[in-house]
């Protein structure tokens, strides 16, 4: 029988892991912790085979040993701080090792275990939790075949009732408010922990604000998936009181060197808080990208977890693995993080076990072109296309021409508008991001001057592009081999503006002698004359997927 050593095994997710094993394997669990008590307390409770006193931080491989453990669990943490010397030790016992760590640092110094544990003969896989396992096993699954991954969006939202101790506090505040390394806009920028708030409607939970966090995912998904634009991970909290509070932590980290000693203050308030919140958790991994037949696409995978089973979400890669180690798999020997280590197929029993209800969807994104000119849309060139449609790509840059005016009203509608400053041969970048069938926005950025538009399909030739609160009703049509647009109606939120006053526009797209997407864009208002005419070219940008410094350094 396998004799199975929990450390942390009384805590939260320990206690959680513990039962499932015992409920659904013959193994030999002993609940291990810094408190002989609580362990002990734990054992009877799960009807475990044993407990004993084990504190992570000062164990080697000798006070491990004594155990006799065929594997060892680390569900206690934290592993924030990215220290190896446990799962070191455990190795040096002689002992498999699997975690529970959702920590940055610790899987991307993890593999420097892995010589170690191929001359000890052993297992040793990090991260088989919610983030990173649980979300690679949903992304190989949705996105299988796909020839590319433009978008990952992930997010987790604990119920406000879910039990949270001091340490996971600890955890959560070591990084609110610090710089993260992100992979967004087809590159790695730097963003505050628990910031960028926005708020996601989760089917089943309702409104959740979300705000960027850090797990290994922030790296492995980039890394894993090729990801062309965005890889993003968030949480929540239900408690709005809650979630601003750490909100105003981050804003208030460069003058505030450690919050984490607050963590015991933050954990009781949350237990007060909670009483006005459900118990409800949840978590989604959105993608978008060009399936295996080439279409854009977004799938959308979702899980409800029910009052009070949430915290069981995270021991389920573990308890997968484990039960396979057991029934005699030989793993690969040697030190890994836990991405594709675990499928959906397999964790879909235990989250149909414990009552949670997940489900995919998916939804093609067409342009809001291809919708609007139906079957004309193949007319177009293909350069024009694989703009529109995405096939190479969300991001684009190339040169432009910038025409202006003297007339001081036609520049001061330049500016309301904000249209690109005159220049000749500017850099330009276009981002174009599908929000949903036949609605995108695009990002233009001319010289360092932003601007951004919505763009919809009305309906068979028409499109409709907004600027703020400024809407213009576009003709689209395709004659020979351009695609040519102009203004039939304008907007000021609801109310339509007299057409006499509506700018003039006969705007075209076309493909050029060396095969480029060209553009060009004049803009007259009455009474006013030009106040705009930009043209130019776009390519697709080139997206090189290096590691971020941090992990560099750390692998």
């Amino acid at each position: 029988m396998t004799r199975l050593l929990i450390v942390g095994g009384a805590g939260v997710f320990g206690r959680r892991l513990a039962e499932g094993l015992i409920a659904t394997t013959p193994a030999h669990v002993i609940i291990a912790g810094r408190s002989l008590s609580r362990a002990e307390a734990a054992a009877k409770a799960l009807a475990a085979a044993g407990a004993a006193a084990l504190d992570r931080d000062t164990s080697d491989a000798a006070a491990i040993a004594a155990h006799a453990p065929d594997i060892v669990v680390d569900a206690a943490g934290p592993f924030q701080n990215g220290d190896l010397r446990f799962a070191r030790a455990v190795l040096e016992a002689g002992a498999h090792y699997l975690d529970l760590a959702d920590a940055r640092g610790f899987a991307a110094a993890f593999p420097t275990l892995d010589a170690l544990a191929k001359r000890c003969g052993r297992v040793a896989i990090t991260g088989a939790s919610s983030t990173p396992a649980l979300t690679h096993a949903v992304l190989d699954h949705v996105c299988a075949g796909w020839r590319a991954v433009d978008r990952v969006h992930a997010g987790i939202a604990p119920g406000a009732r879910a039990p949270r101790g001091d340490s996971l506090v600890r955890a959560i505040l070591s990084w609110v408010g610090q710089p993260l390394a992100v992979w967004q806009g087809g590159a790695w920028r730097t963003r505050r922990g628990w910031s960028h708030c926005r708020t996601v409607r989760v089917a089943g939970l309702g409104p959740r604000r979300f705000a960027l966090a850090e797990t290994p995912d922030l790296d492995l998904i980039p890394a894993r998936f090729a990801v062309r634009d965005t890889a993003w991970f968030m949480a929540a909290l239900e408690s709005a009181p809650m979630h601003r509070g750490l909100e105003a932590v981050s804003a208030l980290r460069a003058v505030w060197a450690a919050p984490e000693k607050v963590a015991g203050l933050m954990r009781r308030a949350g237990d007060v808080l909670c009483v006005v919140g459900s118990d409800i958790g949840a978590m989604f991994v959105e993608a978008s990208g060009l399936d295996s037949a080439g279409d854009r696409v977004r799938v959308r995978w979702r899980m409800i977890a029910p009052p009070g089973l949430g915290p069981f979400t995270p021991t389920l890669p573990a308890l997968v693995l484990l039960r396979r180690m057991m029934q005699g798999e030989q793993l690969a020997l040697g030190a890994k993080v836990c991405v594709g280590v675990v499928t959906l197929a397999e964790l879909e029993p235990e989250l149909q076990r414990l009552g949670m209800t997940a489900r995919i969807e998916r939804t093609r994104l067409r342009s809001a072109f291809q919708v609007a000119l139906g079957a004309d849309y193949t007319r177009l060139p293909a350069a024009v296309r694989a703009v529109h449609d995405g096939a190479s790509g969300s991001r684009f840059s190339g040169r432009a021409t910038v025409q202006g005016s003297r007339s001081g009203a036609a520049r001061l509608v330049a500016r309301v508008f904000g249209l690109p400053v005159p220049g000749a041969d500017a850099p330009v970048t276009v981002t174009m991001r599908h929000e949903a069938d036949g609605m995108e926005v695009w990002e233009r950025v001319f010289n360092g001057r932003h601007m951004r538009s919505r763009l919809r399909a009305l309906g068979p030739g028409r499109v409709r592009e907004s600027f703020g609160p400024f809407s213009f009703d576009l003709a689209i049509s395709v004659r020979e081999d351009a695609l040519e647009m102009a203004v039939e109606a304008w907007r000021l939120g609801p109310f339509l503006l007299p057409r006499v006053l509506a700018p003039r526009s006969d705007a075209s797209e076309r493909q050029d002698a060396a095969g480029r997407f060209r553009f060009d864009v004049p803009i007259a208002v009455p009474g006013v004359g030009q106040i705009t005419h930009y043209s130019g070219f776009l390519t697709p940008e080139s997206v090189e997927q290096s590691a971020p410094a941090a992990l560099t350094a750390a692998s």
